[in-house]
This record gives C-alpha cells, sequence and structure tokens, in this order.
C-alpha cells in the first residue's frame, strides 16, 4: 500500500509558501484562472486523507516541472499531484482519457504475464542486431503511437529506424525484444500505479530472460521511467539506462561518428522530461551543431525555461492544452526556423495535432525528430 503523507513529505510540499512564484511560470495557470499550484497544495495539506478526488484540478497539471525549476525549496511539486492523482483514483474518481482511452487499454494489456506480441514486424532487414550483447534498445510505444495518430501524418516508427541506423553507423552494438512492454509512464502520471507496476514488473520479467543490464532509448518519457521511476518504485535494476543523445554526444565529440551537411535553420525544443527531469540539455545540441550547415536558433523559452508541449498523460486534453502549444509553437515561429527538431514522439504528436486542429491561429511549420534529422544528414 503506497503512504500517501509520507510522499507529501518526500515531496516538501509543506514547504510551500506564499510567494506564488509556481503559479507565475506554470503554462496551465497562465490560461486556466482555477489552475494554482500552491492553493492545490494548501486544499490538501489542510484536508482529511482521502478527499482528493473532490480536486478537479489536480488533473489539469502537464507534470512540466517548471515550477520545480523555479521555486527556491524545489517543492517536488509533480510527484504531490502524482499521489494525490493515486489518493483520487482510489477513491473511486474516474479518469478521462482522451482518444477513448485506446492508450491505457493498450497499456493494461501489455501488463499481462500470458501476452505474447510480434512487435518486431516492421524491424528493415539491414538492421544489424547483436542478440548476445546485453544491451537493448527499448523502443516503446512507437509501434502503437503509428496506429492511433496515423492521421497526423508522421511516423514514430521510423523515428525509431533512424535511431537503429545511427546505433549502427556508430558500431554500437543493440537487440530488440519482441515481447518488450509499455514503460507504464502514462499510468503513473494518471495515478493508476497497480497498472504501472503491472508493465514494469512484466518488462523486468524480459529483461532478467534477457540477460540485459543495459539500456538505450531514444524516447525521454521511457527514459527518465526506466532510469528514475522504476527504481524507485520497485529498487535498484541493476541496469544501466542511456538516452540516445547520451550515446551519440560523445561519440560526435570524438569524431567516431561523423554526420554529413544539411541546409536548415531549425530551432530545437527541450522535451520538460528530457531537459528538466533529466539535465540533458548540452547533449542534443553539441550533436545538432555537428551537422554541417545547420543553423541552430534557440527560442524565447529555452533549456531550463523551454514551454511544455501541453501534453497529459493521454487525459484532460482541451483548451488550455492548444493555447499552450500555440505559444510554443509561435516561439518556434519566431526564431525563423524552417523545422522544429523534438526528441520526444509525444512532443511531436501533440504539436502536430494542435497544427492539424485548423486554427487559423496555431502557427505552422515542420516538426521532425532528432533521429530522423540526423540520419537524412547522413544520406
Amino acid at each position: 500500500m503506497f503512504d500517501v503523507d509520507r510522499e507529501i513529505q518526500d515531496a516538501r510540499v509543506r514547504l510551500c509558501l506564499d510567494c506564488g512564484k509556481c503559479t507565475v511560470v506554470c503554462p496551465v495557470a497562465q490560461y486556466d484562472p482555477d489552475f494554482n499550484p500552491r492553493l492545490i497544495a494548501q486544499r490538501r495539506l489542510g484536508r482529511r486523507k482521502n478527499n482528493s478526488s473532490q480536486d478537479a484540478t489536480i488533473w489539469s497539471c502537464l507534470s512540466c516541472h517548471l515550477c520545480v525549476e523555479r521555486c527556491n525549496y524545489r517543492v517536488a511539486f509533480p510527484e504531490f499531484i502524482s499521489a494525490l492523482r493515486w489518493e483520487a483514483r482510489s477513491a473511486g474518481y474516474e479518469v478521462k482519457c482522451s482518444h477513448g482511452g485506446a492508450l491505457q487499454a493498450l497499456m493494461h494489456m501489455m501488463a499481462r504475464k500470458e501476452l505474447r506480441q510480434d512487435r518486431l514486424g516492421w524491424l528493415p532487414q539491414e538492421i544489424s542486431l547483436s542478440s548476445d550483447c546485453d544491451t537493448l534498445f527499448f523502443v516503446g510505444c512507437a509501434p502503437y503511437f503509428d496506429a492511433i495518430f496515423s492521421n497526423l501524418g508522421l511516423s514514430s516508427l521510423e523515428s525509431v529506424k533512424a535511431a537503429l541506423k545511427l546505433l549502427n553507423r556508430a558500431q554500437v552494438p543493440f537487440k530488440l525484444l519482441d515481447n518488450e512492454r509499455c514503460c507504464g509512464r502514462d499510468l503513473l502520471l494518471q495515478g493508476d500505479r497497480d497498472g504501472f507496476l503491472g508493465v514494469a514488473r512484466a518488462n523486468m520479467e524480459e529483461f532478467a530472460r534477457h540477460n540485459v543490464r543495459k539500456i538505450i532509448t531514444s524516447c525521454p518519457e521511457c527514459y527518465y521511467t526506466l532510469k528514475v521511476d522504476w527504481p524507485k518504485f520497485l529498487g535498484d535494476m541493476g541496469i544501466q539506462v542511456w538516452h540516445l543523445m547520451e550515446v551519440m554526444a560523445p561519440l560526435v565529440q570524438k569524431g567516431s561518428l561523423k554526420l554529413g551537411k544539411l541546409g536548415n535553420r531549425i530551432t530545437y525544443h527541450d522535451p520538460c522530461t528530457l531537459g528538466r527531469c533529466s539535465g540533458l540539455y548540452d547533449e542534443p545540441r553539441n550533436v545538432l551543431r555537428a551537422v554541417g550547415g545547420l543553423e541552430l536558433a534557440e527560442m524565447e523559452q529555452s533549456r531550463e525555461k523551454s514551454l511544455c508541449c501541453g501534453a497529459s498523460p493521454w487525459s484532460h486534453c482541451g483548451a488550455v492544452n492548444r493555447r499552450v502549444q500555440e505559444r510554443l509553437l509561435a516561439q518556434a515561429k519566431a526564431t525563423g526556423a524552417e523545422l522544429l527538431v523534438t526528441a520526444c514522439p509525444k512532443c511531436q504528436i501533440h504539436l502536430k495535432c494542435a497544427q492539424k486542429a485548423g486554427d487559423a491561429k496555431i502557427p505552422q511549420l515542420d516538426i521532425k525528430d532528432m533521429a530522423t534529422v540526423l540520419v537524412q544528414s547522413l544520406d
């Protein structure tokens, strides 16, 4: 059983003062007058246990960590929100899922121990795998994203293929698992901890069966979940977890991986989970700067101050989220860049979705993932 009071203590929420810095920077609070991180904390700390289901505002938080970055006391507000959501679900609150709850249903299906998948039917023949090594490339939900978001004109699997091509070019050995599961982060963010633990444990059994000791992934959410959330809830796995850019950056710097040329002016979007949560700001930029002819223009808000893409864990997506996305895309457009590059599949999905909404106020510019851009420089 999870101890919400202990989690509130660990999140340092009781140190929250009346400064309001979190509210000033919060992208949701800027467009939703009912959302106020400081007041959410005050309401919960003054309540009896198990009453979080009465506070609907806890479901609006994007877990973007801008409040954490600004807070003088480093109050872990997103972790506090996660605990409140688990408390609310335990009290019977039903989450409003977007996309008909398809992604949540898929994640719960992947928690089944008897599940047998064929996840590698998309794998190109030219990709070289090393079945006897102890390094796994963790694909994540890319195969399912493509099925659900095909109308957006993007392919998450193409991004994964590009990442594998880069690893092959750099002569980094890896293997893939045909019965890999989702990392479970969206379930955790929604407060569905039983579902999260189900997919995490199913994955860990697969890892043990295939002697996995190192994991590389190109998805920031998978990276943070495997590196931070799994050990937090399940203990030390004895597995090193690397983001693709952590692998690529030193190889590019040493000259072991030579990138080609592109003639674009681009801007790079720092995904919340890769930037503020994981501290990886320089690695993706250093790799992009190694591409000949590529001009990198920074947005008004970048690095620690970068805007969230407006994503939620596939729930409660509405007008406020769209306003956040509009603002981010406007900042990208203002740089004069032809291309917005992101290292996160969910950022790409949410920003593309905003552009496709048909609102004339939404700035239009091309959006591509990091690995695809890098591979294009090699062609």
